[in-house]
C-alpha cells in the first residue's frame, strides 16, 4: 500500500475567464462551467480544503443586478459520469454604496469531497440576455 503524496504549498487555479462577454439565456438564466485550462475536472485527492474566490457582474455602464431578483449560486460534480450537479453555496450580491451597479461576489471555503471534482456557477432571476463577466479562481489547501 503505498501513501498518497500531501502537499506541503497550496494549489491555486485559476479558472477560464467568460468570453468576451457571456449572456444569461431567454429567462434570464445562465449556467457557466468552470473550467481550467479547458478542462472541466480538478484533481483534488491530495486536499482536504478548497477556498473559491468568485466575482460576476455586469460589464456595461448603466446596467444594474437587481439584488432582489437575482441569484448566484455554486454547483459541484464529483467522481460522477452521470453529470449530477449538488449545490455548493448561495453567492451573495454586494451593492457598493456609491454606485448604482451591483455585483456578485463571494469567497466560499469548502471541504473536499471526492478524488476529482468539476464545478460551475449557476444563476437566474437576471434580465432576459444580461451580458456578464464571470471570473473564478480556487485555493486547495492540504
Amino acid at each position: 500500500m503505498s501513501a498518497t503524496h500531501r502537499p506541503t504549498e497550496p494549489l491555486q487555479v485559476v479558472f477560464d475567464p467568460t468570453p468576451e462577454i457571456f449572456a444569461t439565456d431567454s429567462t434570464g438564466g445562465f449556467a457557466f462551467p468552470l473550467l481550467a485550462g479547458g478542462s472541466p475536472v480538478v484533481e483534488t485527492q491530495a486536499y482536504d480544503e478548497v477556498r473559491f474566490l468568485i466575482s460576476l457582474w455586469h460589464p456595461a455602464t448603466g446596467r444594474a443586478v437587481d439584488p432582489d431578483r437575482a441569484y448566484v449560486e455554486l454547483q459541484g460534480a464529483f467522481d460522477t459520469a452521470d453529470g449530477h450537479w449538488a449545490r455548493l453555496a448561495e453567492i451573495e450580491p454586494v451593492v457598493p454604496p456609491y454606485d448604482p451597479g451591483a455585483s456578485f461576489d463571494g469567497w466560499i471555503v469548502l471541504p473536499v469531497f471526492s478524488v476529482r471534482s468539476s464545478y460551475q456557477i449557476v444563476g437566474g432571476g437576471f434580465h432576459s440576455r444580461a451580458r456578464l463577466q464571470i471570473r473564478a479562481s480556487a485555493y486547495l489547501v492540504a
